[in-house]
């Protein structure tokens, strides 16, 4: 089944907006980066820019959760997006020199405060712009895209800097947001959901979303498992600057390109998928991509051949990129519209709990350096799926004797 005349118009009208919005977060993090980077305690403000945009998303995302739940969708989408343009542009163009530094620390946890309101809405109008069986379709052309943009990005947004500067670069950056949110604008809303007529307390109306998730077992199980997995690759991000350490010169160069080729096609491959995915074949994936991480290890020690860890990447990122897709077109096929927005923000939420918690903890446990960590990471990634797949069993045997 294709993509009718309005779904693709949507699809095209969101795959652009993305592709343009990711091209613009990369430009606005590369210029700030570099200039914070040239400052004299510009470590410490680095660390402040970055931490700031977690701090913010912890406790913004719930709101923008119930927001996506009780508000129209599109229009707090594109909003957001406007909003979030003309702050670049004001900060390019009306900020003076001297309060410069505070400003981008102040323009960039504005930017978090609306990307945690957005995002809930955002997966949550897929459902609202094309029918169920496509948004696993929509899903893997985005994904394209952003590996795309992940791979040209950097390289253009250095290309902007340079020959505009820094100024113009955050003005292109605001134009970038402004046009996203009028493409979001223009979108098709095909199928209406009824926001809730109840009037509830913000705290009411999260406590519902929990206890759907309770009594929805099996998206509970998904959800836990991609916090549990999104942990363990917080260990794969951390070791993997140091690939020239632990297996050869320029390793590290190498693992990166092969990151994006591996993302790619996996967001190609997973638009091939026609049948929508059941839990337990979203834990086999994981159980699929640990094995490449596992074995790339002992492969490299016994060949010291590069190209052999290279080809292990590339698959690991293959199996993720599939994962990901496969994992988010889960959540919005099966998650009640009513409760979707506040499902997701659940999902964000965990993920930025769990993804510094596995950064300390594997700093604690990992010697960085060494190729065996990859080894360890995959076979706990294997073990994690089994045990994820154990209770998704049980679980669908308790429902069915029940």
């Amino acid at each position: 089944m294709k993509l009718n005349e309005r779904e693709l118009a949507n699809t095209r009208k969101l795959v652009t907006s993305n592709g343009i919005s990711k091209l613009g977060d990369i430009l606005f993090d590369y210029v700030n980066s570099v200039w914070l980077s040239k400052l004299g305690n510009g470590s410490f403000w680095m660390a402040v820019y970055q931490s700031s945009e977690t701090l913010v998303s912890v406790f913004v995302n719930f709101i923008g959760g119930i927001l996506s739940d009780t508000k129209q969708r599109k229009n707090i989408i594109w909003i957001c997006d406007i909003i979030a343009g003309l702050l670049c542009i004001a900060l390019a163009i009306i900020v003076p020199s001297f309060l410069l530094l505070y400003a981008i620390i102040a323009v960039n946890i504005a930017l978090s405060v609306l990307s945690s309101i957005r995002d809930p809405a955002y997966k949550a109008v897929f459902g609202e712009i094309v029918r169920k069986e496509q948004i696993g379709r929509v899903n893997s052309l985005l994904e394209s895209c952003k590996q795309t943009i992940k791979i040209a990005g950097p390289v253009l947004a250095m290309v902007i800097a340079k020959f505009v500067g820094s100024k113009m670069a955050l003005l292109l950056d605001g134009l970038t947001f402004i046009i996203s949110g009028l493409l979001i604008r223009q979108l098709d809303i095909l199928f209406e959901t009824e926001p809730p007529a109840a009037k509830q307390s913000s705290f009411s109306k999260i406590k519902e979303a929990f206890k759907y998730l309770l009594a929805e077992k099996n998206i509970l199980i998904v959800i836990a498992f991609a916090s549990v997995i999104n942990f363990i690759l917080a260990g794969y991000e951390l070791i993997l600057p140091f690939a020239s350490f632990a297996f050869s010169k320029n390793a590290y160069a190498f693992f990166l390109t092969a990151e994006s080729i591996g993302g790619l096609l996996g967001a190609v491959a997973s638009n091939l998928i026609r049948k929508e995915l059941s839990s337990k074949y979203l834990f086999w994936i994981i159980a699929v991509a640990g094995v490449p991480l596992a074995v790339m290890s002992p492969l490299y020690q016994v060949s010291h051949w590069l190209f052999g860890a290279i080809i292990c990447i590339t698959l690991f990122n293959f199996c993720i990129s599939v994962f990901n897709i496969q994992f988010m077109t889960y959540i919005q096929t099966n998650a009640d519209m009513t409760y979707i927005g506040r499902v997701f923000s659940i999902v964000f939420t965990a993920a930025i709990i769990f993804v510094p918690l596995g950064s300390f903890f594997f700093q604690f446990v990992m010697d960085v350096k060494s190729s065996v960590d990859y080894l360890w990471l995959g076979g706990l990634l294997m073990l994690v799926a089994g045990l994820a797949s154990v209770f998704y069993s049980l679980n669908q045997r308790r429902v069915e004797e029940s």
